[in-house]
Formats: C-alpha cells, structure tokens, sequence
C-alpha cells in the first residue's frame, strides 16, 4: 500500500490494543482494511450505476418506440386506451393514469400479441426505453404490442398492478377481432419490477386463472426483480449493493401495500416471484446481465432459473457479460439479440405442445 494511503486512513490505529487495529491483513490493520473495502466498494458501486445510466439510453433506442409511434400516428393507426371506464376512474382516480398503447401489426395478420410492462421498481414507469421501443421491435418481427402504464408510486394500491394487467389482458382479450389477434399463447414481456408483475401473472393462485384468464404462452423477462424479499438469503460481497436492495425492496413494498401492511409476510412472500412457480408454470424466457449492480443476476435471476428447473418448466435464461440493468433491447450491448432469441424460444414452445 502506498505510504499516502496509509496516512489517509491514520497509521497511528496499528498501535493500539483493539483486535481490529492489532489483526493484520496485507500489512493493514483490520479496522484499516474494512475502511479501504467499504471505500473501493462504493466507487465501483457509484461508477457501475453511472455506466448504468450512460448506457440506457443507446442500448434503449428510445428514438425507435418514438419515430414507431409517429409511424402510427400519421397512419392513424396509433391508440392509448384508458383501460378503466368513467364511473371506475371517479371511484378511484388512481385508476386515471392505466392505458394501453396498441402497436399493431403492418402484415395485418391474425398473430399472436405481445403484452409489456416496463419496470420502474413500483416507484415509476421507464416506458419510453422498456415498453415503446420493444413494441417497435416486436412490429417489425411481425407481431401486435401493446404497452400497459399501470399504476406505480403514490397512485398504487394492494397488488394494483396485478389488476391493471388483469384488466389489459381481458380487454385485448374481448377485442380480440378489432386487434386482429390470436386470443391464445400470448406473451406477457415484463422488465425489472415489470418482470416480477409478469411472472405473478404467469402463476395460477395470484395470476391468469385467479383473474380468469387464459393462461399465457410464454413469459419473458428482462432482468426481472423476483426475489424480492428473501434475496438476503444470497448474500453479496459488496455491501453497497446489499444496501441499495434493501432500499428498493422496501419501496416497492411500501407502495404495494402500504403504511403497516409492507410489513406483512403474507404480503411480502406474495411478490416473491420463485415462490409463485409450480410445476404448470408458463414457459419462461429471461435474460440479465452481468455487471447489474440495482437487481444482481445471482439473487434473483439465477434463483428463478433454479426454481424453474426444480419444477421442470421449460425455460431459457440468457446472462451477458458486462451488461448492467435496464438496458431494454440492450442494443449496442452483449445483449444485443435478446428479442429475437426469446421470440424464437415462444414459437417453439408454441409448436411443442
């Protein structure tokens, strides 16, 4: 270690008679080590989140969702539905801010749809780089999207999420013939938090046949957030990153479930992805990446992957070298691709049955 390093971090503590001063690591005491761990750890943290941010918005392509929606628009072919009517939206004004954004098709075939939820930790909505551009793209491969705004932050309620998808995928479902969609094997595409709502859906007790619904035919995620309460169990080696988990997931559950009920197991365990898998789970799709320092593969990707196989559920899970959160269509990126593989792997599980 270099001598100005060990000025900094006050030499005079390898004299005294404490343990954490006297224990000697690398030629440091241990004091002086935890010191230099939690400082190098915090700038690796601060600049992965900032190369997080730098990143986001090339590998997001947010200029495709927005020259797409033009597209749309000047053909008149461009509509946000609200997807809760007058009376609904007096009695809960909450209930103002859900719509459904339609990209259909160009072939005008019936095809089967697309349903995606972008994430935002329950806090907010990234919709301009995980819900318009993936639309676009899911045009251009020759299937209808639509993007669900469901309620987030201060305007949600109990499992308000799971209703607005509820509700999106029934209303799509009795306009079938006006979308020129299939009504069967469709996909729900969720990011982050937006994975964990679609992996919810994906589950009998709290999803598809809960609401009623057709079961979906293939789940894909994108970084899902679904360990969201017992990711503790798998420890990090940067505390930093451990911290700001502890952080969101406290926020997401204090917007799900309010003052006093975020603390709830019940509640708490019922957003918890990998404990909603049985073993007629829908075919899943998931990718991440490794340098996500906010939902970190090994916590939570890598936990449903193994729960998925426990309960022998096909699936696919694609981790990319470097790659940090929210990158979207991850353009630019290891991830680059990613679509057209999770596609792919719909058709074919489409095809197996």
């Amino acid at each position: 270690m270099t001598s100005w390093l060990r000025t900094w971090i006050g030499r005079r503590g390898a004299s005294r008679a404490d343990p954490m001063h006297t224990i000697q690591i690398f030629g440091v005491s241990l004091q002086q080590f935890f010191f230099i761990y939690l400082l190098l750890t915090f700038l690796l943290t601060c600049f992965s989140i900032a190369r997080m941010y730098l990143m986001r918005d090339r590998a997001g392509n947010r200029k495709k969702g927005a020259q797409r929606i033009k597209e749309l628009a000047q053909a008149g072919r461009f509509r946000q539905i609200p997807l809760y009517d007058f009376a609904e939206q007096q009695a809960d004004k909450n209930k103002q801010v859900v719509k459904l954004s339609v990209f259909p098709a160009e072939n005008g075939e019936r095809r089967r749809y697309a349903v995606i939820c972008p994430g935002g930790g329950y806090a907010h909505l990234v919709t301009k780089i995980e819900g318009f551009p993936i639309a676009a793209k899911l045009n251009e491969m020759g299937y209808t999207a639509f993007v669900l705004e469901y309620r987030t932050g201060r305007r949600c309620t109990y499992h308000a999420p799971m209703h607005d998808l509820a509700a999106a995928i029934r209303y799509i479902d009795a306009h079938a013939d006006e979308f020129s969609v299939q009504r069967d094997d469709y996909a729900i595409i969720g990011f982050s938090a937006g994975g964990n709502l679609a992996g919810i859906m994906g589950s009998q007790d709290m999803g598809y046949a809960h609401y009623g619904l057709p079961k979906p035919g293939v789940l894909i995620m994108g970084y899902p957030w679904t360990n969201i309460n017992h990711w503790f169990a798998h420890p990090y080696w940067n505390i930093w990153v451990g911290l700001m988990g502890i952080w969101l997931s406290e926020r997401g559950n204090f917007y799900l479930f309010g003052p006093g009920g975020n603390f709830k197991q019940k509640n708490r365990d019922s957003v918890c992805l990998q404990k909603r898998v049985t073993p007629d789970f829908p075919p899943t799709y998931m990718f991440a990446g490794g340098n996500d320092v906010l939902v970190p593969a090994g916590a939570h990707t890598d936990v449903m992957a193994a729960e998925l196989k426990k309960h022998g559920v096909p699936y696919l899970y694609e981790k990319f070298f470097a790659v940090p959160h929210g990158v979207g269509l991850g353009e630019h990126t290891a991830a680059e691709g990613w679509l057209e593989n999770a596609a792919a792997f719909w058709e074919e599980q489409i095809d197996a049955e």
